[in-house]
């Protein structure tokens, strides 16, 4: 639902909404050795889970190098806000191209669904955003924030990608790993002053890995 009030969320209340606790030390993947991934491709497209009224798609291809093993990917996502009467009146898209892989196993601790999510694909780098021209301001995950505004025009953003290939996760020093219901999610995050600011996510609708012998 959009919110009329104007928002007051501070730096300090993002952090801590969309702190990450890295539990595992992550470095960048390679593909090497038998039974290799070649590339992999990802889908998500529903009900956005975070922004009320919102439906949002993702995609990504994650391609290594035949030769070094080294990946890359590319990112875009696409979310649509609608008002009561079905009417679109926000947009929001993304692109993210040579997008580092920096672990196919990252965990963090989520505060909002509180689980750690575990055996994620994360990805970062330097990308484009555009929006529609307006300010909306909105419940986001407890808390009211205002959504860019980038003027009908592309400008350049930082993005980070998780992509959680079957939704596992587990809950406090459990070491049991349990399975979301509905399955593995992506969500695409835009990042202002290395802090999370706003993201998308939804679930997946498509996951496969190509692997060479």
């Amino acid at each position: 639902m959009i919110v009329k009030k104007k928002s007051k969320v501070t730096k300090a209340l993002i952090a801590a909404l969309f702190f990450i606790t890295i539990i595992a030390i992550v470095t960048p993947v390679m593909a090497t050795g038998s039974n290799r991934i070649l590339m992999i491709d990802v889908m998500a497209k529903g009900d956005d889970l975070d922004i009320a009224g919102a439906t949002t798609s993702i995609i990504a291809k994650i391609k290594f190098d035949k030769a070094s093993g080294i990946p890359l990917a590319q990112v875009g996502f696409h979310s649509k806000i609608y008002d009561e009467s079905g009417e679109k009146i926000y947009s929001m898209k993304g692109e993210l191209k040579d997008g580092l892989i920096i672990s196919d196993s990252f965990q963090f601790y989520c505060e909002v669904r509180e689980v750690t999510w575990i055996n994620l694909w994360m990805i970062m780098g330097e990308g484009k955003l555009k929006t529609t021209d307006i300010n909306i301001v909105i419940d986001y995950r407890g808390f009211t924030i205002t959504l860019p505004n980038t003027g009908g025009q592309y400008i350049p953003v930082t993005i980070s990608m998780f992509v959680s290939p079957k939704g596992e996760y587990v809950l406090g020093e459990n070491p049991e790993v349990f399975t979301w219901p509905e399955g593995g999610w992506a969500t695409a995050m835009i990042m202002v002053g290395g802090i999370p600011s706003v993201g998308v996510v939804t679930y997946l609708t498509k996951y496969m890995e190509k692997v060479v012998p």
